[in-house]
């Protein structure tokens, strides 16, 4: 249910982009797809988003090729996943972007800051898309976010599993 204008033809590149992933919900959706969320009942406990607001929203982001919906028939009911598509994945920066960002000029004065760790050298990335200590892009394979808040501080392969 967008809450402004179709901006999707405009000439500005970034207006453009905001017509894509500018809505709040689509990047929490994106942020947990990117921490290995599937399922609908996952990205609803995670997000808090209402049943009928995650419905639309995973609908959008399924038409604008963030995520495609899969289905599952290997049980006793059909059920349905979300997964990234490459458009997807290509965000993650957007995400890194906006969570260094957010950690410089809106801190949180009790519960820290997102950790973005490289895999491949284990630095705390301070750029939204590479590594600055091994020059590595970072992408959701070699990408750990530390997460504080809610989770604990627990570590999350992207793309994967919650770590001890």
């Amino acid at each position: 249910m967008p809450l402004r204008s179709d901006w999707s033809t405009r000439a500005c590149t970034i207006a453009r982009g905001i017509d894509v992933v500018g809505d709040p919900w689509t990047l929490l959706i994106l942020r947990e797809a990117f921490a290995g969320a599937l399922r609908f009942d996952e990205f609803a406990a995670r997000t808090g988003i209402s049943d009928k607001a995650l419905s639309a929203r995973l609908k959008d982001a399924v038409s604008a090729g963030l995520i495609e919906r899969v289905e599952i028939t290997d049980g006793p009911r059909p059920r349905a996943e979300y997964r990234l598509t490459e458009s997807g994945a290509d965000a993650l920066p957007i995400l890194h972007a906006f969570a260094l960002w957010a950690d410089k000029h809106a801190p949180h004065s009790e519960r820290g800051a997102l950790g973005i760790n490289c895999r491949t050298c284990g630095a705390r990335a301070t750029s939204a898309d590479v590594c600055l200590s091994c020059g590595n892009r970072l992408t959701a394979e070699n990408t750990r976010w530390t997460r504080p808040g809610e989770w604990d501080g627990a570590q999350v392969d992207l793309l994967g599993v919650q770590q001890p």
